[in-house]
């Protein structure tokens, strides 16, 4: 017998559900119910019946009702097998999906879906929103792969056609000075395929630290002559609290 046989045919809703699971790779029912514009109780019910038939795995404990965090889900092995199998979502990324994450990865995916929840509200109709696991196959896209990547879905001649989300809320500023020098060498080695540079949108800790860093972006700027990639840089919580033009 092969491991992790799946024999059952999920409903069209289920499948959406592990669908999303993948895009974002770890989920709460808030955070779905949210993207999904759903009930949360129907939504916990089926949660509960893909972790009963091991398509989900859940993650809960007693500290996290002291704490009010809501549980956490992601795909089981039985979940991705379906989705190779039955779906043509990129291969490569499923298989990663097979290896243990860290505390911090988990925060890091969903707060990364609280973003496009944010962007989803926000821009209503006005972005296709891609993730990491999304692009991860595609070769255009510069590594690791930017946390978010929105597209417009009409061109505005005053506004950015695509954006890089770059979510470095909990890294030192060393390392976020070094990623936006490695989008920079991918933006003057490899460049964007029929269109301009997307826009850099970097979430950080705080406001004091995105004013010190996009001081340091300038200077970058001025030291090497380029004039056409878009930066910004906002912390998360003003992001999620305001209404900010992307």
């Amino acid at each position: 017998m092969r491991e992790h046989q799946v024999s059952e045919k999920l409903s069209n809703k289920q499948l959406h559900t592990l669908k999303i699971v993948f895009k974002f790779r770890f989920v709460t029912s808030s955070l779905l119910a949210e993207y999904r514009s759903v009930n949360k109780n129907s939504l916990n019910r089926m949660l509960q019946n893909l972790v009963n038939q091991n398509y989900l795995t859940k993650k809960y404990d007693n500290s996290y009702r002291i704490d009010r965090k809501g549980a956490q889900y992601t795909l089981a092995p039985k979940g991705i097998t379906y989705l190779l199998k039955n779906t043509d979502l990129p291969k490569k990324a499923l298989h990663a999906m097979y290896n243990v994450m860290t505390e911090s990865f988990i925060q890091h995916c969903l707060i990364t879906f609280q973003l496009a929840n944010y962007i989803k509200q926000t821009y209503p109709e006005e972005f296709s929103i891609y993730s990491a696991t999304e692009i991860a196959s595609d070769t255009d896209f510069p590594l690791p792969r930017p946390s978010l990547y929105l597209r417009r879905k009409k061109d505005v001649d005053t506004k950015p056609y695509e954006i890089f989300v770059e979510l470095h809320h909990d890294n030192q500023p060393f390392l976020i000075r070094k990623r936006f020098n490695k989008l920079l060498e991918h933006y003057d080695n490899d460049g964007w395929p029929d269109a301009s540079y997307p826009a850099l949108l970097f979430v950080l800790a705080s406001d004091r630290q995105a004013k010190t860093f996009l001081e340091y972006t300038e200077s970058v700027f001025e030291s090497t002559g380029i004039e056409d990639v878009r930066v910004f840089a906002i912390s998360l919580e003003s992001l999620l609290e305001s209404t900010v033009t992307l």
